[in-house]
């Protein structure tokens, strides 16, 4: 089954102990005021680029400064490289590096949160996640907050 465990905070993450390689998506998103925000994030099968996927972490951001951005830009590039890709309002980081592990996830949004003075929320989806992970909170994250998403594993 698919599944998404949404609001997450930076400790439900941190004290997280899923399996890496079960995650397909996850995304910190940064509030910076009641309209204003940004999100970094990553597709385990690409972002959509055109008609190809861009292999990377990206982000998108929504009536912030654009000083603001670039500095989102350089901080996440000086992290994790890549060759920087414009869409609208959405920023690629094409062949950075890429994770899906707890540490490196809660890690980034705990420096997000203070660089850019954000309370952060974190959405992590797995897939071919059995119920009994789930139910059972194996995966280290409160069942009150998993999603299941419905469709094809």
């Amino acid at each position: 089954m698919r599944v998404r465990y949404w609001r997450l905070g930076i400790t439900d993450v941190l004290k997280a102990k899923y399996p890496a390689e079960k995650a397909n998506h996850w995304e910190i998103k940064c509030m910076q005021g009641e309209h204003e925000h940004f999100g970094v994030f990553w597709f385990r099968y690409g972002t959509p680029y055109d008609k190809e996927p861009v292999h990377g972490v990206c982000f998108y951001h929504n009536e912030i400064p654009q000083k603001t951005v670039e500095a989102i830009r350089d901080f996440l590039q000086s992290k994790f490289g890549g060759q920087v890709l414009y869409r609208q309002s959405r920023v690629f980081l094409q062949g950075s590096k890429e994770f899906a592990d707890q540490q490196t996830i809660g890690m980034l949004a705990n420096e997000l949160s203070l660089k850019f003075n954000a309370p952060v929320e974190i959405t992590i989806e797995f897939e071919k996640a059995t119920k009994e992970e789930v139910d059972g909170e194996l995966f280290g994250l409160p069942s009150s907050k998993a999603l299941p998403i419905v469709g094809p594993d």
